[in-house]
């Protein structure tokens, strides 16, 4: 398996596992599969460039996962993970892992203090996963600081 962080110009790939994860888990995700299907090559480009944070896909060799990291829109110290998502035979191999310390590694990389996520109480397993990576919260949203607190 490999990380890829993704430009404007893999709109495709992330636009066919983006609609892959929709089809296979609707509920996960805060958007819906026929919306997306509705984008354009502009859209999907435009929600891949730098200014929008960091895309990552995990390759094996063809797109098993995804994450995203954005800019949360009120608070500019943090960055939000979301979209996370790996291929139902390929979970719990440390995909998820992989994809979620590429996006911390990032977000360090560009001097976030902090990465917050939104996760259902009842996804144990999700909760397990960011817990184990330094995320604390105990209701849906868990947050990971990434400079000293002062």
């Amino acid at each position: 398996m490999r990380l890829r962080r993704l430009g404007p110009e893999d709109w495709a790939t992330w636009r066919d596992i983006r609609l892959t994860a929709l089809r296979s888990d609707p509920e996960a995700f805060g958007s819906t599969l026929a919306l997306e299907q509705r984008y354009d090559e502009a859209r999907w480009r435009e929600r891949l460039e730098p200014r929008h944070g960091v895309k990552v896909v995990a390759e094996a060799p063809e797109p098993i996962g995804l994450v995203a990291g954005v800019p949360h829109e009120a608070n500019t110290d943090v960055l939000y993970l979301y979209s996370m998502w790996v291929k139902p035979e390929f979970r719990r191999r440390g995909v998820g892992e992989a994809l979620v310390g590429d996006v911390l590694a990032w977000a360090r990389e560009h001097g976030w203090a902090r990465v917050r996520l939104r996760v259902f109480r009842d996804n144990e397993t999700a909760r397990r996963l960011y817990a184990r990576l330094g995320f604390v919260g105990d209701g849906e949203i868990m947050d990971r600081p990434l400079a000293p607190v002062s």
